[in-house]
């Protein structure tokens, strides 16, 4: 067989740069100087076996529905492994209280690991209090187990993290939404020459907070529906002053012409939220015609 010279020397150089590689992965592993020495030292298991928590410290919103899984690892040999380990750990706050601010999947109190098993987790699932209140800031520590809690020549890395749950909360009143000038767009589709730019304002009198030209941008569409508007009422919403969620119940909206020729009244239902810190609202409404259901599109809007 005929050797390619071109090939034989590239293998050869190959041979030389992966030799290069370990031994400057050696040389790092075993370096020292006069001034900062590193000395790793080989574990010996199962005497050297510990648990570590996986990662760093946890920052979330308070509102996510997402849990929370801290990881904690269990390090030994398989054959080392001869017996189950169990690990306490806490959870320790000077502002959050469990069952209010924030819940332990299953309750659990303990991290187990039977024998051959090197994982196990904690999952957290924050509570939104929906009040202004500041972060929360849980204190998250391994405790009392048969084996070294945290990584081996470290102070305390790897036993403890916090973590923060982010208040996303903001307070407000009726009184505050009371003149305001809503812009944004509907979700129509384009087969019905949407979406539209939408133009909604909310008043509070006192005792209602209204919402005036809810589903006015697809009716008065000029591309598509066409139609004009000569009598309007704002409509009542009835919402939540702590989470924001709304509903509007079935009243009339508003009557019409389309070439000048009355059409039957329009009603109007919804539901929806408004998002105080992000001063933004998502209404999904149902357009009634005559009594009947005629359209179902969601407005987002912000000021």
């Amino acid at each position: 067989m005929e050797i390619n010279p071109i090939n034989l020397k590239r293998n050869k150089m190959k041979k030389i740069f992966k030799s290069l590689f370990y031994i400057t992965i050696m040389a790092l592993v075993v370096i020292s100087c006069d001034e900062d020495e590193t000395t790793f030292n080989t574990l010996n298991y199962p005497e050297d076996a510990f648990v570590a928590v996986d990662g760093g410290d946890i920052t979330v919103l308070e509102s996510t529905t997402d849990p929370i899984d801290v990881y904690v690892n269990y390090s030994n040999t398989t054959a080392g492994s001869s017996s189950e380990v169990k690990v306490d750990f806490t959870i320790q706050s000077d502002n959050a209280v469990e069952g209010v601010d924030y819940t332990i999947v299953d309750n659990k109190t303990q991290l187990v690991y039977p024998v051959g098993q090197f994982v196990d987790k904690v999952t957290i699932l924050p509570i939104d209090n929906f009040i202004e209140d500041g972060d929360k800031i849980l204190n998250f520590t391994l405790d009392n187990s048969s084996v070294s809690l945290g990584y081996p020549g470290s102070i305390d890395t790897g036993k403890a993290i916090v973590i923060t749950l982010t208040d996303d909360d903001c307070a407000f009143t009726f009184d505050d939404l009371d003149g305001i000038a809503w812009s944004g767009s509907d979700n129509v589709p384009a087969s019905q020459a949407g979406p539209n730019p939408t133009q909604i304002s909310t008043l509070f009198d006192g005792t209602n907070l209204l919402m005036n030209g809810l589903a006015f941008a697809w009716l008065t569409d000029t591309s598509y529906w066409d139609e004009v508007v000569v009598e309007s009422e704002p409509v009542i919403v009835d919402m939540d002053p702590v989470t924001g969620e709304f509903t509007i119940s079935e009243q009339f909206l508003a009557n019409t012409t389309w070439n000048g020729a009355p059409q039957p009244t329009y009603s109007i239902s919804a539901d929806g939220q408004y998002f105080s810190c992000l001063q933004l609202m998502v209404v999904n409404y149902t357009l009634y015609q005559g009594g009947s259901v005629l359209r179902q599109f969601t407005e987002t809007i912000e000021y």
